[in-house]
């Protein structure tokens, strides 16, 4: 093959007009433009089931809870670390206008807590559940990459004897309206910090807000930015599901609030007056800090999964993907000298008729890329860049996922082994096998994706793994009469 595309707009009017059923196509518009010959056929994909037991945790969101996997009776439990950051230009009002100080004319916190907002959830909304705040010793790292299996407590990132708070919950609260459960603002776990607190130092408060209050007007530059929040006042918390099955929460911001009261003034018509405020200040964990979430699961029993031959699956937020091996060579054989436009791949989904209550999601966005490129790919944080690697949605239409073109991933593949071959002449072909036996392998991972508003354009900006519960099933594909098809079209010019 080559190149890849064919710049002519009677090839584009050409390429616009096909569907998804590409067999005889060449025959039916070939002669639209003399100058142009036009070609398709079909190829048979294989496909296999693959197990990642750990992946990149990026993800915006923490997983926290405990549930059993309907399909393989498994325990998935969801923790995460959690870093905050200060509002900026955050100031507190002089010591002079708090109004609850110490002997020492030493500013005090009234109370102080930690809220967990959840967007949604998976599971039993009624079941009781158990978490466990633990401070962190020393504050996650940039450059250090942490997978989901990351133990915070193994490392060493758990500060011994420090500050430890457990809460029992349910993710819904009866004692509220129904409009009130209903409301967003209303999803959250609280868990109060207002027991004394002894710091690093040594030195004892009365609860964790007043340590965080000291340590302002002991320098307000540790509050000027995430960076010297985290590294001088407070490093984060990993927030453990500790007991109870049946729930999982989507935990979308988690905030730190220290509440205190303060001396302001208050005008009427006729005078100021000094007033009692109730001020809080208010620290919340967001993606401008890192949020890491652990899973802890039985890997083991996704094995009879992934030998099950009469499909593949996709199970997330760590377990299971699928491969597939692509014709490389086969679309190249006789067209070496064609353009090759489009390549199409159709996965049908399998539906689950044996899970009725609480069946997983359905993984909505799906990657595709090298195998090779795989773990560079999140290492790097790169995006899909339409030429190696390609985003898709489930179509709930087709009950199933369609890549459109992936034709310059074959392209790349084909053009990584020529460039292999010439560099080392005499290889053979089961030789670069042997060598790169998934060469022409791609691997499809179910993803998170963030999109950014630029001069008016939405822009993608990031692409993570998807770390919530999802699962689906998929055709199984073979190298001969396969349930999956790639349907491709070729060009070239007359000569």
């Amino acid at each position: 093959m080559k190149r890849l595309f064919l710049p002519l707009l009677a090839l584009s009017v050409i390429l616009a007009s096909c569907d998804d059923t590409t067999e005889g196509v060449g025959s039916s518009i070939s002669d639209i433009n003399d100058n142009i010959s036009v070609s398709a056929k079909v190829f048979d994909i294989a496909s296999e089931t693959v197990i990642i037991d750990s992946v990149i945790s990026r993800s915006g969101t923490g997983y926290l809870g405990k549930i059993k996997d309907p399909e393989t009776g498994a325990y998935i439990t969801g923790n995460y670390m959690t870093q905050f950051r200060p509002l900026d230009n955050y100031e507190y009002p002089e010591i002079s206008k708090i109004v609850s100080l110490d002997k020492d004319k030493q500013p005090i916190a009234d109370s102080c807590e930690v809220i967990l907002f959840y967007a949604n959830q998976y599971g039993d909304s009624t079941a009781s559940m158990k978490c466990t705040l633990n401070e962190m010793a020393r504050p996650m790292s940039e450059k250090e990459t942490y997978y989901s299996s990351f133990s915070p407590r193994k490392n060493g990132y758990i500060r011994e004897n420090g500050l430890q708070k457990s809460v029992t919950y349910s993710l819904i609260d009866f004692s509220m309206s129904e409009s009130d459960r209903n409301d967003e603002a209303y999803k959250h776990i609280n868990i109060a910090l207002n027991q004394p607190y002894t710091d690093k130092d040594g030195k004892t408060y009365n609860n964790y807000g007043t340590y965080v209050m000291r340590k302002y007007f002991e320098n307000p530059k540790y509050f000027a930015n995430a960076i010297s929040f985290i590294n001088n006042v407070c490093p984060g918390f990993f927030i453990e599901s500790t007991n109870g099955v049946g729930a999982m929460a989507n935990i979308a911001i988690t905030q730190l609030n220290i509440y205190f009261k303060y001396l302001g003034q208050k005008k009427d018509s006729t005078s100021v007056k000094d007033t009692v405020y109730v001020g809080m200040s208010s620290f919340s964990g967001t993606e401008e800090v890192m949020q890491k979430t652990q899973i802890v699961q039985d890997h083991s029993i996704l094995e009879s999964l992934a030998s099950d031959k009469s499909c593949t699956y996709l199970k997330t937020p760590s377990g299971l993907f699928t491969k597939l091996t692509l014709p490389v060579d086969e679309v190249e054989k006789d067209h070496e000298l064609d353009t090759l436009n489009t390549a199409r791949v159709f996965i049908p989904r399998l539906n689950n008729s044996s899970l009725k209550d609480y069946e997983l999601p359905i993984p909505q966005t799906l990657l595709i890329l090298p195998v090779d490129e795989y773990s560079s790919f999140f290492e790097n944080k790169e995006v899909a860049d339409y030429r190696k690697s390609f985003l898709t949605t489930y179509d709930s239409s087709t009950n199933g996922y369609k890549f459109g073109n992936i034709a310059s991933m074959l392209t790349y593949m084909s053009n990584k082994k020529k460039s292999y071959m010439t560099a080392h002449p005499g290889t053979t072909d089961a030789e670069y096998e042997r060598l790169f036996p998934d060469w022409n392998k791609a691997i499809i991972i179910p993803v998170e994706i963030n999109y950014t508003t630029v001069s008016g354009q939405s822009v993608l900006t990031r692409v993570t793994h998807d770390m919530s519960l999802t699962s689906t099933r998929l055709v199984s594909g073979s190298t001969k009469d396969s349930n999956i098809k790639m349907s491709v079209i070729y060009s070239t010019f007359k000569k």
